[in-house]
């Protein structure tokens, strides 16, 4: 949980929300678009999934600079794209 230490300025939840979606939206990671916003008496919790942790610190750290945000709680989790292993077997050329 993330506190922001300013002066408390208060925004109904559904303004809140938006204002946090509109934000992240306009961030430029399109991940941001399928993160879950909700908010309760100005404490936004952020949920989802995120390919890097450094998507994650930046969703963090943008949401944390919207007015009305009191405290920022983090359910999202880092969960790389996955790849499959290399089988070891050799890759076969074909002759012409």
């Amino acid at each position: 949980m993330y506190r922001t230490d300013r002066i408390r300025i208060e925004y109904p939840d559904d303004d809140l929300r938006l204002r946090v979606e509109s934000f992240l939206k306009s961030r430029h990671f399109p991940a941001f678009g399928q993160l879950d916003v909700a908010v309760r008496d100005g404490a936004v919790t952020l949920s989802g999934a995120l390919r890097s942790f450094y998507e994650k610190q930046v969703a963090i750290s943008s949401c944390q600079r919207v007015a009305g945000v009191l405290t920022l709680i983090d359910n999202v989790h880092v969960q790389p794209n996955r790849r499959r292993p290399f089988s070891g077997k050799s890759l076969k050329v074909a002759s012409e």
